[in-house]
């Protein structure tokens, strides 16, 4: 069977196997059936594999083609889960036309799943013996909590990794971390005749609101990385009051901040803080908490291993052109791998439909990812002399 044809029918049934992580819907199975399957292949091409339970139904699989000696490790990386279908037509279908295939996870990231597997036959096909190791690993829930990747890192370790991404095969060491906050502002019941007795939460959460305009406004203007773009402060979420004719004793808002490499908690929490202590400091009546409820560090590749330069070359060398450096705005596992003093890049296929009602992956793209993935492997592993 050619390269070409394992990774089209292995994408295939990957996409038929719903993923859909049950912590963002109800009916979500998890990643238990996918990992089996994954385990299967790499069985089928003579790769030991080992399936971790780190949850019930939440499964990572990890693979190794052990190396020869005296190279280094190599870590290939994707997630199996995936978001929900609501609103997709035939999520499950793994439909092909053309050379786009169709379906939930095609793009994100069954494709990068799909490479992998076809860069690991390749290596066994090829006959040549890598200096070090080559790790496949396939994690759950990056979707939701990252439960999966940070087992993961506690297992096991390389010197470097790929994940494989969606990045229409351009290179990516660098992506946006984000933080959500809790803020609340007090306020005193009273009947809503009794102006002098009350003071309303949700005016003092209307002051600070027009606050964190002004920041979110100078955010893009004063904090900016030449690959992630901007930083980014929304407010999704605003909850107050408790009824028409009383004061609203408390008003509750989310916070979200999108951040850039280099920026930190301590520093995105201090400038939450200091525009709360301004208007404390204005107003007699004003009072508010600030809490963080989630943090996710960004993450920028220094290239340390040399894995960027060497990837860089041999995707030139299999492209046939200079690839382009992107930066992703969203966070990924890559930044726990980071975390974990893996030096990682981020590299996958083309497609489109992120998240959204119709989704689908370029097919010779995923073919093209799994020969840039094998020639990396034999670069940065190296290889042995001894046959």
């Amino acid at each position: 069977m050619t390269n070409s044809t394992f990774i089209t029918e292995i994408l295939q049934k990957l996409v038929q196997i719903n993923s859909v992580n049950p912590d963002l819907a109800h009916d979500g199975p998890g990643e238990k059936e996918i990992s089996v399957f994954i385990k299967q292949i790499l069985e089928e091409l003579d790769i030991p594999v080992e399936l971790d339970e780190i949850a019930p139904g939440r499964v990572n699989v990890i693979g190794r083609i052990k190396g020869a000696g005296g190279g280094a490790s190599l870590m290939l990386n994707a997630h199996t889960d995936t978001v929900g279908v609501e609103g997709m037509e035939e999520p499950f279908s793994g439909r092909i036309e053309g050379n786009r295939l169709y379906g939930r996870g095609s793009y994100d990231m069954k494709g990068g799943i799909a490479a992998m597997l076809g860069a690991a036959k390749l290596v066994k096909d090829s006959g040549e013996k890598l200096k070090g190791d080559l790790i496949l690993t396939f994690v759950a829930d990056e979707e939701y909590e990252s439960i999966g990747a940070s087992e993961l890192v506690k297992k096991i370790s390389a010197d470097a990794a790929i994940v494989t991404e969606p990045t229409d095969l351009n290179l990516c060491p660098a992506h946006r971390g984000f933080g959500i906050f809790t803020i609340t502002t007090t306020g005193k019941t009273a009947h809503g005749g009794r102006h002098k007795e009350g003071i309303d939460a949700n005016l003092m959460m209307g002051k600070l609101l027009s606050k964190l305009s002004d920041h979110s406004d100078q955010l893009p203007k004063n904090n900016v990385h030449n690959l992630c773009g901007e930083a980014s402060l929304h407010v999704p979420l605003i909850s107050g009051g408790r009824s028409l004719f009383i004061y609203s004793n408390e008003c509750t808002i989310n916070v979200e901040r999108r951040t850039l490499p280099g920026e930190t908690l301590d520093g995105v929490t201090s400038k939450l803080q200091e525009l709360i202590d301004d208007l404390t400091n204005e107003n007699e009546h004003f009072k508010a908490s600030l809490e963080c409820d989630i943090w996710r560090n960004p993450y920028e590749s220094d290239d340390s291993s040399g894995l960027f330069s060497i990837c860089k070359q041999t995707s030139k060398t299999v492209l046939g052109n200079e690839p382009g450096i992107i930066g992703h705005t969203w966070w990924e596992d890559s930044a726990i791998f980071g975390e974990a003093g893996i030096d990682t890049i981020i590299l996958g296929p083309t497609g489109a439909g992120i998240h959204e009602e119709v989704e689908w992956v370029d097919l010779k793209s995923v073919e093209t990812l799994s020969k840039i993935l094998f020639s990396t492997a034999k670069n940065f592993c190296g290889l042995s002399e001894a046959e």
